[in-house]
């Protein structure tokens, strides 16, 4: 009776160990990935190109491709989340056109490497290239806005490189004449400086340049004023004519700039003066308006006339008036 009863056991317990093995492997089937297969509409296409002597002259064409991928659904959910694309390895160019079929190691599947390429449509790229060009160019620079107002440029803006190689398709690179930085805006400079700015590679469709980065240097100043009196207003009387005079005779000048230059300023070296053209055809008797001109200011320095303007006044006839000859 014993034995019968161990028997009993025994099946009673393998039993339970099959039952558990039967639900441990339905669990693992749920659970295990299922196969799949999905489109891939519009997917970008792209060149690899590593022949330096030629480059792309335009966009492929087609441009998109649509995939068939097959895998578990896990790797197809996360490649549509993480994206793919289509690059073409062209590593030497025998024609300028040039028809290229795909193939499906092109197709970057990421992380996914469970993933398998059914089909790719079209089956063939057109590509078009052309010679490229390299040339040494000029940097332009592009500031903008307005220092601050404690503030006022003492020189002109320093770059180092000057200039900068390109390469790129010839059509493109021949019509260069120079290479714009990345607008830079004096608003953000506190004290003179190195500061380093990017070549604007945006505006030259994908070219190569070196450097890509350039530095500038600025040097600024405490920007001051000052006022000079005395200036004696000049014109041509030999070409207008004695008999003309201006009013008035003197003026006041107020110069702004660095500290430096504003300084170092030669009043003997600044020249107030009416412009002949503007007295040209004066008659007896007549009064005009005309503009005050300033000559011999240093760069960066602004100044400004106490007038703008001066009256000029040719004496009736038979009579003389005095004039500021030029000097």
């Amino acid at each position: 009776m014993p034995r019968k009863r161990s028997a009993r056991i025994r099946d009673w317990r393998l039993k339970l160990a099959a039952l558990g093995l039967s639900v441990f492997l339905w669990a693992l089937v749920q659970t295990e990935p299922r196969a799949s297969s999905e489109s891939f509409q519009r997917v970008p296409v792209r060149v690899e190109l590593t022949d330096t002597l030629w480059t792309l002259a335009g966009p492929t064409t087609p441009t998109e491709v649509e995939l068939q991928l097959s895998g578990s659904s896990r790797d197809i959910i996360r490649l549509d989340r993480e994206g793919t694309a289509l690059s073409i390895p062209i590593s030497q160019v025998g024609t300028p056109d040039t028809s290229v079929f795909l193939e499906f190691d092109w197709v970057e599947l990421g992380q996914s490497t469970g993933l398998t390429v059914e089909f790719i449509s079209p089956a063939m790229i057109e590509l078009m290239f052309e010679p490229t060009m390299t040339r040494i160019l000029p940097i332009a620079t592009r500031v903008y806005g307005d220092l601050r107002d404690n503030l006022a440029l003492a020189s002109s803006v320093g770059l180092a490189p000057l200039d900068v190689r390109v390469r790129g398709s010839e059509s493109q690179v021949s019509q260069l004449d120079s290479v714009w930085l990345e607008p830079f805006d004096l608003a953000t400079v506190e004290k003179s400086g190195v500061f380093s700015v990017a070549i604007d590679t945006a505006s030259l469709s994908g070219a190569y340049v070196s450097p890509d980065v350039v530095t500038m240097g600025l040097n600024v100043e405490d920007d001051i004023e000052r006022v000079l009196q005395g200036f004696s207003v000049q014109f041509d009387a030999e070409r207008i004519g004695a008999d003309v005079t201006i009013e008035p005779v003197v003026v006041q000048v107020r110069f702004s700039g660095p500290r430096s230059l504003v300084n170092a300023l030669d009043p003997s070296l600044l020249r107030v003066w009416v412009s002949p053209e503007d007295l040209e055809g004066i008659l007896p008797g007549e009064e005009r308006r005309v503009p005050l001109r300033l000559e011999g200011i240093p760069e960066f320095v602004t100044a400004i006339s106490e007038t703008t303007a001066v009256t000029a006044k040719r004496a009736a006839e038979g009579l003389t008036g005095t004039n500021q000859a030029l000097r």
